[in-house]
């Protein structure tokens, strides 16, 4: 399997349950993809919900391997010469700029840019650490008034 994301996650689940044996290959340093990253914790609690589920999957003899990119540090090849049969469960990981004024402006930043920064450090227990903040970002701001 490469990548553990949702469909990764699923797909394992269900194999390993029908009595494959199953090795994912991550290229994050945890999995979940989307659930991990691309989530806010606010929204989806990352402890109790993903990584319980992957720690169950790891109880049931599925193994995974983390920070393999396929094709960087992984070599293709080994899916061909090891395993009886290669799941591609990808994410989508390059965002779609946008052609619009302003884009290329310094502190403008893709979603996933900012959602994984900050998830990686409230996963290491230092929210502050977050690369992309709007701290002390005040130049320029209007308060919105409601109208009557």
């Amino acid at each position: 399997m490469i990548g553990s994301g949702p469909s990764g996650l699923a797909a394992a689940a269900q194999l390993n349950q029908a009595g494959h044996t199953v090795t994912v290959f991550e290229r994050a340093d945890r999995a979940g993809g989307l659930l991990m990253y691309g989530i806010p914790n606010m929204k989806l609690d990352k402890k109790e919900v993903v990584l319980r589920r992957v720690k169950l999957l790891e109880q049931e003899g599925v193994k995974f391997i983390y920070n393999a990119n396929v094709g960087d540090n992984v070599e293709p090849q080994i899916f061909l010469k090891e395993y009886d049969a290669t799941i591609l469960c990808l994410g989508a990981t390059k965002p779609r700029d946008l052609p619009i004024e302003g884009r290329n402006l310094k502190g403008v930043h893709f979603a996933m840019e900012y959602l994984t920064a900050t998830t990686k450090a409230v996963l290491a227990g230092n929210p502050a650490s977050s690369v992309i903040t709007a701290k002390d970002k005040r130049r320029g701001h209007r308060r919105w008034r409601h109208r009557h």
